[in-house]
């Protein structure tokens, strides 16, 4: 009897270390924004303070817009950079709205994850024909998800752009640009499908946007609605603070990357599902970057805000960087750094804002004074 009562209390114990061990401690020091940001110094930020000005001043001195396929003529811009909660620069407009471009993408990792936490989805490598086929609702049937390559799609291959979708820009497609294993006949509306088997990487928005399809229909929401209900609100972003397009909208109109026309016709039937509007996919959202920087302080602090976890801590939870991780549009990374970049139109600048850079850069966990606080 003795072992049996010792065998189930070292269970019990074994249980509650692990799930301890599970949960990232987020350092004491990790402040978290109210309605505004709390500023830091560079000094109580434990930086450099002589890299960290020299770094500044480069990036001011280089500051310029990426034009955003011509939405963004005047070259505007906007970048915040928090440490532990803490606001440490703002570089050209904290507050600029503007299409963000593909950062949306992170949005659509999210959206899955936060699935998976309510009990929608069982696991992302679950096959999504299991969940959703778009029987009957697809531009052909052959794309329905359990014909061809489609069956043996999971949530990652599309999460992670591993689904066989070649496609990520309407306007390329038209012009011939195309990967030689895809089977193009230069319609990006009936060519966005899984063209392969899934498992090799090949970046594309037309991917996610089936992502987006099958998550709404399973979810029976609004993405953007999903979003702001269960995470957002309690980062403290406000659901009329932020725009998300929806596939229809960018599928209308034609110019809307002025510079690529057409680019939005790879966003295929469905646009709305049992009468909810099917949001993102490509990117397409607008958000200040001083409000990115909250879920940028989410990544950082792996899914806990103010003690309470409100996002699993998986590979889904990250930032996006877009073509290139050099120009990290949003991110964020755990440990000691605490680091959060929000980024709204930083393209062409440089040097451009690097996790790493920044990181070189501390020479001391972040310990604020009270008066910081």
């Amino acid at each position: 009897m003795k072992n049996r009562w010792f065998a189930i209390f070292s269970g019990v114990m074994l249980l509650c270390v692990s799930r301890l061990l599970a949960q990232p401690l987020v350092p004491d020091w990790v402040a978290y924004p109210g309605k505004q940001w709390q500023t830091i110094t560079p000094e109580a930020a434990g930086l450099d303070v002589s890299k960290w000005n020299d770094y500044l001043l480069k990036i001011r001195q280089n500051a310029k817009g990426f034009l955003s396929g011509g939405q963004n003529p005047t070259g505007k811009y906007g970048a915040v950079i928090c440490r532990g909660g803490f606001l440490l620069a703002v570089i050209g407009d904290g507050d600029l709205k503007m299409n963000s471009a593909s950062v949306g993408k992170a949005f659509n990792k999210i959206a899955l994850q936060l699935a998976i936490d309510a009990g929608y989805i069982n696991s992302a490598d679950d096959f999504i024909k299991d969940y959703w086929t778009g029987r009957g609702l697809m531009s052909h049937p052959f794309k329905e998800m359990d014909k061809g390559h489609h069956a043996r799609l999971t949530f990652n291959h599309l999460a992670f752009m591993r689904g066989g979708f070649p496609i990520s820009n309407g306007n390329y497609w038209k012009c011939g640009k195309h990967p030689a294993w895809a089977k193009w006949t230069g319609d990006p509306t009936r060519d966005n499908y899984a063209h392969r088997a899934p498992g090799q990487t090949h970046y594309s928005s037309g991917g996610m946007w089936r992502l987006n399809q099958a998550l709404t229909a399973i979810l029976g929401k609004e993405l953007k609605s999903f979003l702001d209900q269960e995470l957002f609100r309690h980062i403290g972003i406000k659901a009329e603070n932020w725009k998300w397009f929806t596939g229809r909208q960018v599928y209308e109109n034609k110019d809307f990357y002025p510079a690529m026309p057409g680019y939005g016709l790879m966003c295929d039937p469905p646009y709305e599902i049992n009468g909810k509007r099917v949001y993102g996919g490509g990117g397409w959202v607008v958000m200040t970057p001083r409000d990115l920087g909250r879920l940028g302080l989410l990544v950082s602090t792996r899914g806990i805000w103010k003690g309470k976890r409100l996002i699993s801590d998986t590979k889904l939870l990250a930032g996006h960087a877009g073509f290139s991780s050099k120009i990290s549009l949003m991110d964020g990374k755990g440990g000691d750094a605490m680091i959060s970049i929000g980024k709204v139109n930083w393209g062409a600048s440089k040097p451009t804002l690097q996790l790493n850079e920044i990181q070189d850069m501390i020479i001391a966990p972040c310990s604020p004074t009270e008066e910081t606080r």
